[in-house]
């Protein structure tokens, strides 16, 4: 017996390379006189392999927001995004023989409430016509890679100082020329303005923000009421009669085109169409980032090695831990409230999810702040089950997580998160409590 107990030791010792560990003392009777067949042990430093990935296009048509201005993220570098508006052709009702002159022409937006960045500094747009027609892709969408063309003069150009929670509204006046051209052809009921004609006529409108300068993303609302082209105008009669035609937004071909400059970066060597970097070849870092399409493929390669610590394992529980590193987050670029976790298998394609206890909802991983200390804020998964089936899994049969984000953070918002491997600044934690049963 006690030849086994020596052996079983010198099993233990060996498993210390890959797994630094503490017994679970609770399992011995008699005080000690009696050995139990099993044994609990914990450890924390299970091997967690990280990479980043990148969604070749995100689906940014229909989503009826206006992604607006530029952010340069501390790691990452410069996202600037631009938005494409085509418009439908109004009613106009106004009598042929009344005499009408021009006010106004305007570009109206109602601000979406989100916004990444720093929102004090003044930002510089520029309104730039359409030349060439928006269409959507054969499968029905535009992504954040779509471009369309248009003129090299912007018509307009505004500074702004945001107020994206004011509830207030983004007014740019557009050249008089164009609203008089408007106003004429719809008072003369010019058939390049009728319903048929008019998407020719004006194509739209796509709005830029400069390239220097601007300091935060901002959304906008698209509807009826915003992203409009409103022209102010008034019928001469006893007295001035004032009217109002609005060009509402097509919200199903509107879509956002984003920019990503690595210049500068540790992203800078890899072409923009690379889809996979190791965390060692990005100073041992992860990264999530909606609007640019990037999130992370976790492995565990060594699981199976804890099995030659006895005749039988079994994992009790498993619990990982992701701690955002300190400085890429900030009042003005907020952590993600959720983020989730998928099941992949070796070709990357998702078979599952990681579930909430009841096994009924997508888990979210827990956020857990240190407002004093940022180096204790922390996402931590349960990921029990998930090891559970993994371990023992060998080839075809392993899989791996891929931490993402939910659709609509890719799609409508700049949502980031930036963490650390095993060997960054603030480690990646997977906590294992798994028992070990012997016979003597």
């Amino acid at each position: 017996m006690k030849r086994n107990i020596f052996l079983l030791w010198i099993c233990l010792a060996m498993a210390g390379s890959l797994f630094q560990s503490c017994y679970d003392e609770s399992n011995k009777y008699g005080n000690g006189l009696v050995d139990s067949a099993f044994r609990n042990i914990s450890t924390d430093t299970s091997t967690v392999t990280v990479t980043a990935l990148l969604i070749d296009s995100l689906e940014t048509s229909g989503k009826s927001l206006v992604m607006l201005g530029e952010y340069t993220h501390p790691v990452w570098g410069k996202i600037s995004s631009s938005s494409y508006v085509a418009y439908n052709c109004p009613s106009y009702t106004t009598d042929i023989d009344a005499q009408v002159v021009l006010d106004s022409l305007v570009l109206s937006f109602n601000y979406g409430g989100y916004y990444v960045g720093d929102t004090l500094p003044a930002q510089r747009i520029n309104i730039h016509k359409l030349t060439e027609k928006v269409r959507l892709n054969d499968n029905g969408y535009l992504y954040n890679t779509s471009s369309f063309a248009y003129e090299t003069e912007p018509l307009a150009t505004s500074t702004f100082i945001p107020r994206p929670q004011s509830g207030e509204k983004l007014l740019v006046r557009l050249p008089d020329e164009m609203g008089q051209d408007f106003l004429t052809r719809f008072h003369k009921r010019d058939i390049q303005v009728s319903s048929d004609y008019f998407e020719d006529y004006f194509k739209g409108l796509v709005v830029i923000p400069e390239v220097t300068g601007n300091q935060s993303l901002l959304s906008f609302q698209v509807a009826d009421s915003s992203a409009t082209l409103v022209l102010h105008y008034h019928i001469i009669d006893e007295k001035e009669n004032e009217q109002v035609l609005t060009f509402t937004p097509n919200t199903t071909t509107q879509f956002n085109h984003i920019d990503h400059d690595r210049t500068g970066t540790i992203m800078e060597p890899f072409p923009a169409g690379q889809k996979e970097i190791p965390s060692a070849l990005l100073d041992n870092r992860g990264v999530l980032f909606g609007g640019l399409g990037w999130y992370t493929r976790l492995e565990f390669p060594f699981i199976n090695n804890i099995l030659m610590q006895g005749e039988q394992v079994a994992i009790e529980s498993a619990l990982l831990k992701i701690y955002p590193e300190p400085g890429t987050f900030s009042g003005t670029n907020a952590l993600p409230d959720s983020i989730y976790l998928y099941i992949a298998d070796e070709n990357n394609v998702v078979t599952d999810a990681v579930t909430d206890y009841l096994g009924t909802a997508v888990q979210s991983g827990t956020l857990v702040k240190d407002d004093t200390y940022d180096e204790n804020t922390y996402y931590y998964f349960d990921i029990t089950d998930f090891m559970q089936q993994e371990l023992g899994a060998f080839g075809m049969y392993k899989h791996n997580l891929q931490l993402v984000f939910n659709e609509d953070t890719y799609t409508t918002s700049f949502r980031n998160l930036t963490f650390s491997d095993q060997q960054g600044r603030s480690p990646i934690v997977l906590q294992l409590i798994y028992k070990i049963y012997e016979s003597y």
